[in-house]
């Protein structure tokens, strides 16, 4: 086991795997191996992998308003190098798994792809704003989230950064100054580093807000069976009130006296 929330120690131990953390790593790694290996394999295909699955802001340009949407998920499955994918993978492994197992699979999920999908806007969006047309590629604005998320439950947590502990707050704290440092500088110098900063910095926000406000806690899906639920009672509720109006309809005026709509509804009623 990985360090526990009750023990702010340090175990030199791996924190156990979780499905939604091993879902993610499995398909980012394949992904990885596909983008490396398809433009030796097809040079056509390899240039449409990357002109249509990570962010290019040029794209979004020229197609405007039919801008390729779905790019703001993709990206984040994509990296540049081996070291992108393995210095995101690693957070993944041991922070995701943190926080799956706070929080649970469900959520877990949720929340990464809310992450990926605002960390990509905001990138894509500031970055146009500043006539910053790099393309965009990689999970760390989601990563990011999840550092500071669980930071932001349990600051002081402690783990083991490379070789040196380091409370979960300093981490974030660490990571966030860096960024912010990075963006700063490239706005006074009326430059970028190549490195999407802005996701880094929207991801970071969100996971914080994101647990200060409590939004990490809702589960999607329970929220839609729970307003179909809803729906489903206020429609009997409905059907309850109109069914009384045509009992006494028929008592008044007799079964003749209804319409063909009344019938029909009377019919489904009687089928429940």
């Amino acid at each position: 086991m990985g360090p526990t929330w009750e023990d702010p120690g340090v175990r030199f131990a791996p924190p156990s795997m979780t499905p939604a953390v091993k879902t993610l790593l499995i398909v980012n790694v394949v992904v990885f191996l596909v983008q490396s290996f398809l433009p030796g394999l097809s040079p056509t295909a390899g240039d449409l992998w990357m002109r249509w699955l990570p962010i290019t802001p040029q794209t979004w340009v020229e197609h405007f308003p039919l801008v390729p949407v779905w790019q703001l998920l993709t990206y984040g499955f994509l990296h540049g190098e081996p070291m992108h994918l393995l210095g995101n993978m690693l957070f993944l492994y041991f922070l995701g798994t943190m926080l799956e197992g706070e929080i649970g699979s469900r959520r877990f999920l949720a929340f990464s792809g809310v992450a990926v999908v605002l960390a990509g806007a905001c990138q894509l969006f500031l970055g146009l704003a500043l006539q910053q047309y790099g393309i965009v590629l990689g999970a760390s604005g989601a990563v990011l989230a999840i550092v500071c998320a669980v930071a932001t439950m349990h600051p002081q947590a402690r783990v083991i950064f490379i070789i040196v502990p380091l409370t979960l707050k300093t981490l974030a704290l660490l990571y966030v100054g860096l960024d912010l440092f990075y963006v700063l500088y490239g706005l006074s110098s009326h430059g970028s580093d190549g490195v999407a900063r802005f996701a880094h910095l929207a991801g970071a926000g969100f996971g914080y807000a994101a647990v200060r406000r409590g939004w990490i806690w809702r589960d999607p899906l329970r929220e839609v069976e729970g307003w179909r639920e809803r729906k489903r009672e206020e429609q009997e509720s409905t059907d309850e009130e109109r069914l009384d109006a045509l009992l006494a309809k028929i008592s008044r005026d007799g079964i003749h006296s209804l319409s063909t709509r009344e019938r029909a509804f009377l019919k489904r009623v009687s089928q429940r």
